[in-house]
């Protein structure tokens, strides 16, 4: 089923990016690049669809491309240079960095958009808080867009937010998980193999990250498949200031790399950086 107003879609497919060492857009998950498995995802059910490209992006894709319109706009340039192309239509904004984004997603949002709200997206699954990496935002949106960028504000989320958005639940709870780096990748190859598998794991934090948390140590029911997954959701809980290449992972007594499975009843510890060490 169609929406019930005009909408295109702009995918925000960017450029090299430094937590992965390369053009996320170009990754290959289950034999199929991100950007092609967004694009067999998208095209069946929206006419007009768009690449969001850097200002000086020259490179050639099957797609037709909107250019930021300037050369360091921040993540909301995409969606700032859409409205500038054609102000008078809905913008389905998604990222290409969503492995397991599917057509149910789509169609969910798709069919239950209201057109009288400024955008549409669905809560994030670890914050419960509005997912920008998948948002439709209507042409009411515009003008608060122009005068959130005139004020020098550029988190897509914080603006996202400010719109009051219509949300919704994800129909599947994977389809936004990003994958920022290889680490994030690996966790996400894992749970389209092997499922949401519960666990109960221990954690402990120190030095900082102890002082960001309730308690030190803490019991937890995750669906992590790996360590990196685990300290991203926490990460997000516990909105930890350190991200995951500045922190040592630990199991059972021994440091680990972050694509190592996290298994049942595992005794996990966190460690940031120490002064001297």
């Amino acid at each position: 089923m169609s929406p019930s107003f005009p909408v295109k879609a702009l995918l925000l497919i960017g450029g090299k990016s430094r937590r992965m060492g390369r053009d996320k857009a170009s990754l290959v998950f289950e034999g199929k690049s991100l950007l092609d498995r967004t694009l067999e995802v998208v095209t069946p059910h929206i006419g007009d669809v768009y690449l969001s490209v850097a200002h000086d992006d020259e490179r050639s894709f099957s797609q037709p491309v909107i250019a930021d319109l300037s050369p360091d706009p921040g993540p909301l340039g995409g969606l700032q240079a859409a409205f500038a192309k054609d102000p008078d239509t809905a913008w389905l904004v998604i990222a290409c960095d969503l492995p397991l984004f599917d057509e149910a997603t789509l169609l969910h949002l798709l069919e239950n958009a209201d057109p009288s709200q400024a955008a549409s997206c669905f809560l994030n699954r670890l914050d419960g808080r509005a997912e920008p990496l998948c948002t439709l935002y209507q042409p009411s949106a515009a003008k608060q867009l122009a005068d959130y960028l005139a004020a020098d504000r550029r988190c897509a989320r914080k603006f996202l937010e400010s719109l009051s958005p219509q949300t919704f639940p994800l129909p599947n709870p994977l389809a936004l998980d990003n994958a920022n780096r290889p680490e994030q990748l690996n966790e996400l190859k894992l749970l389209a193999e092997n499922g949401m598998v519960s666990k109960e794991v221990t954690i402990t934090y120190f030095g900082k990250l102890s002082a960001e948390v309730p308690a030190a140590e803490e019991k937890l029911t995750t669906t992590a498949a790996t360590l990196a997954g685990l300290y991203e959701e926490v990460r997000m809980k516990h909105h930890l200031s350190l991200d995951l290449d500045t922190v040592k992972a630990v199991l059972a007594d021994e440091f680990v790399d972050w694509s190592t499975p996290l298994p049942e009843g595992g005794q996990v510890a966190f460690l940031p950086p120490f002064a001297g060490g």
